[in-house]
Order: C-alpha cells, then structure tokens, then sequence
C-alpha cells in the first residue's frame, strides 16, 4: 500500500509538472503570437489573459479582447473569449464566444450577438498547424449593422476537413430559419410575394486549393480555389426550391468552367428572383421563361425544372439558353 501512495504522489507531481511547463509554453507561444502580429501592424489590446485548468486542460482565457487587422481593415472585439484544450490533446481547441460581439470593417461596425457560440478546431501538431478540421455552431443569431440593416438565423453549422485530395478541404453549410436583411429581400423580392424567413440553405462541397490552408495562410495570404465539387446543394424558400450537383474547375486567371445540374421547384419564380438580384435582364427572363415554358409544357409537373448548367469559355448557359458571361475569381 506504501508503494502504491508513493506511486501515485510520484505521477501526481510528474502530471503537475508537465501541466506547469505545458502552461507556461502556451502562454509563451500566444504572446510570441501576439508580439509577432503587434509588429506587422495589428492592433491587439486586452485588459487580462491568463492560462488556467489545472490538471487536465490548458485554456487561454481573455478579458476584454480588441483587435485590428490594418491590411485587411478588419477588427474585432469582445468582453470574453476562451480557448479551451484538453492538456493531452493540445491540438484539438475548443474556442468559446461571447453573446456579445462586434466586428469592424472599413465601411461598417457590425454587433454580432447569439445565444449559444462555439467552434472547435484540430491542427496538424507541428508548427505549421494546417487544418484538419473546424466546426462552427452559433444559435439564435442576429447581425445588427452601423449601416442600418439587420439579419440572423435560428441556427448555423459550418463545418470542414481535410478531403483526400492534397490541399482540398470538404465544407458543409446548414443553416436554418435565416432573416435575410431587409434590402435583399426587397431586390430579390419586392412584391413581397414570399415569406421573410427563408426556410433552409444546404451545401456540401469540396473545395481545391493550391496551398494549405496553416499559419502561414493566416498570416500571409488565404490559398487560391482550384476546383468547387457541389456534392449537395439546397435552398428552400417557401414555395421556391432550389438543388444542385456538379463540378466545377478555377483556372489561374480566375476562369471558371464545368457543368452543374439544377433541379428548380417553380422555376418561375426563381426566374424572376434571378431578374430582380441582377443575374440577367427582363429582356433576357422572358426570353429563357419562354424557352423553359416549351420544354416543360407536356411533362407531368409543368412548374418543375431539371436542366445543366454549364460554364465554358468564359461563358455561361442553362441548358440550351445562353445567360451571358460566366462569374470569375479575382486572383489577388
């Protein structure tokens, strides 16, 4: 029995002292972290950050946390975040938000507020940290801009990881209940003809990408898109429904080509929200209206529509009626 307590107070005081250096490095690296940001430029203030969870976690605790990005013109701050991390599994963090916070951006301030924010993230354990999984969950949320508009959704899932080819990442969508901003709305729909809250958006995607995306993509530049695989892709809005499937491909100039089939329900109306967001003109909705009129005349659902949509040369076309130029990426 003596043995047993020496063995035991032997493994405490080794845990305890692997928990005190473990401790210290991670308070060390974030603020080698924070010096190294403060030099290129960023603002970074805060009124208290500790590291606590003795014995078995390592959570980075701020008080009052305010940042800037000058590059980016980006800014955000709140009265309380955590980083939490198992002490065994440093790698894997959980990251806690405040109910309460605020982004800036060069033209606005935005008050983001929710009942329920977390994300949890899984670095590769190496110095690098590339990512090899996020999930982002927010509750009741609700966007409130300087410049006037209001939005939300009763709940949003993000979520990534790495796919199987090299640098590619496998992303999933879910959000539910979402109060597009008063503005939108009336673009896409001024007779207000649909409800205010748009049912559902669902993408499953898998996402290539010319680089990884680890410490250095944050701190010097994100990895350029090379290929878009819609594996899902749904949006329901009241009587309006939209699918998707296909695969697309990014040049290095930004061109983007491939092929991705629609299924519309009332695809009228999709037409004429398409009209009033600016994807084509009145002249041009009526005359694809008139095509897919004839094409769905004699089948047995005349208001649904399942046709390619296709991206070639720069241009683009759903099923046999041309909409014009087809959207490219910016490359920096």
């Amino acid at each position: 029995m003596r043995r047993f307590m020496i063995l035991v107070l032997l493994a405490g005081v080794l845990w305890g002292g692997y928990w005190f250096v473990g401790k210290s490095a991670k308070y060390a690296a974030m603020s080698a972290w924070i010096s190294e940001r403060r030099a290129a430029g960023w603002t970074i203030n805060y009124s208290d950050f500790r590291v606590v969870g003795f014995p078995n976690r390592f959570d980075s605790r701020f008080r009052d946390l305010d940042i800037y990005d000058p590059v980016a013109r980006i800014g955000w701050r709140a009265p309380l975040f955590n980083i939490l991390a198992l002490s065994y599994q440093p790698n894997h963090i959980i990251a806690a938000f405040a109910p309460d916070q605020h982004i800036t951006t060069g033209a606005e301030r935005i008050r983001v507020k929710s009942s329920r924010m977390m994300a949890s993230l899984v670095f590769a354990p190496n110095t690098k940290l590339a990512v090899q999984r996020i999930t982002l969950r927010a509750k009741d949320l609700s966007l409130i801009s300087s410049s006037g508009w209001t939005s939300g959704a009763k709940s949003i899932a993000i979520s990534t990881r790495q796919g199987n080819a090299p640098f590619s990442h496998e992303v999933v969508f879910d959000i539910k209940r979402i109060s597009p901003t008063h503005g939108l709305r009336h673009n896409l729909d001024p007779a207000g003809t649909l409800p205010k809250i748009i049912d559902t958006i669902y993408l499953d995607t898998v996402l290539g990408f010319n680089a990884p995306w680890d410490r250095l993509a944050i701190e010097q530049g994100a990895p350029e898109v090379t290929g878009i695989e819609i594996r899902k892709m749904q949006l329901g809005w009241g009587k309006l429904g939209l699918a998707a499937q296909g695969q697309l491909q990014v040049s290095k100039d930004g061109t983007i080509s491939g092929r991705i089939r629609i299924d519309i329900r009332n695809w009228r109306g999709v037409l004429a929200l398409f009209r009033a967001s600016g994807v084509f003109s009145a002249n041009l909705e009526a005359s694809i209206r008139t095509a897919l009129g004839l094409m769905t005349a004699g089948t047995s659902k005349p208001d649904e529509l399942s046709l390619p949509l296709t991206l070639a040369d720069g241009q683009m076309s759903l099923g046999p009626v041309p909409l014009g130029p087809a959207p490219r990426f910016i490359r920096n």
